[in-house]
């Protein structure tokens, strides 16, 4: 009996060291993978549209803390599946057919569980027409280590397949100019269907069919059109030659005459200003909604900015300070611009308009924003436009006046 006994012993030990090891490992397999939780995102196209189940759509979530990233595409019945670690996210959905561009965003979804969220798609005709291609806003840095911002431009393209009269064309920043909480929302928090803009507001001058736009081309609008680099008034560390400029936004001798006028470049017209001590045009440096829109046909744009229906003072505010509000419906294209990535959080454009936003990495940092090639078709550029400024644009770019890609994004 001894030696089945000693056996037996021996043996028992043998177990009970392999228990030890196995839960040793398993504890350390469970520090060193976290839980993931099963997240359904379920897209639904908007009410009306013809179809019913939105499969094939791009649905891209991203940490709000973290670089995580991930995309797929919804199923056939319009579901895209991640495993997802406990946290904060943005969700975003886009796609595209011949008529629509379809874009949703759920900025802020919470994840701590198994969960399914919807998203329901907002659509905007794909018409073509004009967009910012690139916006250049910065500014530069001087060689004295100054800081220069009088190169700033937007351009504007063509985006479609015929020539589109620029005549009446407008364009203005929104209230905040930085990467701010919007005060201008409804009863309900949600942003109202109104733009505030601030500062200077312009126009295309003309009777109506005097400043066209050819089919996929450009036209620029420099705050001061000089060729920066070497100008004696410019900042030879500035990227940017705005001499060719299509326009100018000279502020005339509504701030004292304290504006350049370049002789070489046509001025836009001003509809509306905020205030008489800016001597340029500024989209902050700091990032900026902007955006380009059109009044009814036969409206004079100084009659129409005077008209105190289209004027309000900032929302819990008792300054008596009016801004120009601008109806959506009016809107032809918008850009969300955050100073950084870190600024992204709130929302001064709404999704229909633009459900996303973009940023270049710092101020005076010489970098503009452009909105990426879909395809090049017989030479021609034909930019992204989902309304969706996360997707459609690429930061911290070279700046490129009236210089299109050669190939897609």
């Amino acid at each position: 009996m001894k030696p089945n006994f000693y056996i037996m012993k021996k043996t028992l030990i043998i177990l009970f060291l392999i228990l030890i090891v196995f839960n040793y490992v398993s504890c350390d397999n469970d520090d060193d993978f976290a839980e993931k939780y099963t997240v359904s995102v379920i897209v639904a196209y908007p009410d009306g549209y013809a179809e019913t189940v939105a499969s094939g759509m791009t649905v891209t979530v991203t940490g709000v803390s973290s670089t995580e990233l991930q995309n797929t595409t919804t199923d056939s019945n319009g579901i895209a599946t991640f495993e997802l670690e406990a946290g904060e996210y943005s969700i975003s959905a886009v796609g595209e057919t011949e008529e629509f561009a379809f874009n949703a965003i759920n900025d802020g979804a919470t994840i701590a569980n198994d969960v399914t969220i919807n998203l329901t798609l907002k659509a905007v005709a794909l018409t073509g027409g004009l967009v910012f291609k690139e916006i250049y806003y910065t500014g530069s840095t001087t060689l004295e280590d100054g800081r220069y911002y009088s190169d700033q431009f937007h351009e504007i393209y063509n985006n479609s397949d015929e020539t589109i009269y620029l005549d009446g064309l407008c364009i203005g920043v929104m209230q905040p100019s930085s990467s701010k909480e919007s005060p201008w929302v409804d009863s309900n928090g949600d942003l109202m269907n109104k733009l505030p803009l601030q500062f200077y507001v312009w126009y295309v001058p003309g009777d109506g069919d005097d400043y066209p736009l050819e089919a996929r081309t450009s036209m620029i609008i420099a705050q001061d059109g000089i060729d920066h680099k070497t100008d004696a008034a410019g900042n030879s560390n500035s990227p940017v030659n705005l001499g060719n400029a299509d326009w100018e936004t000279y502020c005339g001798d509504i701030n004292g005459g304290k504006d350049a006028d370049a002789p070489g470049v046509p001025n836009l017209s001003m509809m509306f200003t905020t205030t008489t001590g800016m001597f340029d045009w500024l989209h902050s440096v700091f990032g900026a909604g902007v955006i380009i829109f059109k009044l009814p046909e036969g409206t004079d744009p100084i009659t129409w900015a005077s008209n105190p229906d289209n004027l309000s003072t900032k929302p819990g505010s008792s300054s008596t300070r009016e801004y120009l509000m601008i109806p959506s419906d009016y809107v032809i294209d918008a850009v969300e611009v955050v100073r950084i990535e870190e600024e992204k959080r709130y929302k001064r454009i709404p999704d229909e308009l633009d459900a996303g936003k973009v940023w270049c990495s710092g101020i005076y940092t010489s970098q503009s924003i452009r909105r990426k090639v879909k395809q090049i078709i017989d030479g021609k550029v034909i930019y992204q436009d989902t309304n969706n400024s996360s997707e459609d644009f690429l930061g911290s770019q070279i700046p490129t006046p009236g210089i299109h890609p050669t190939v897609v994004d």
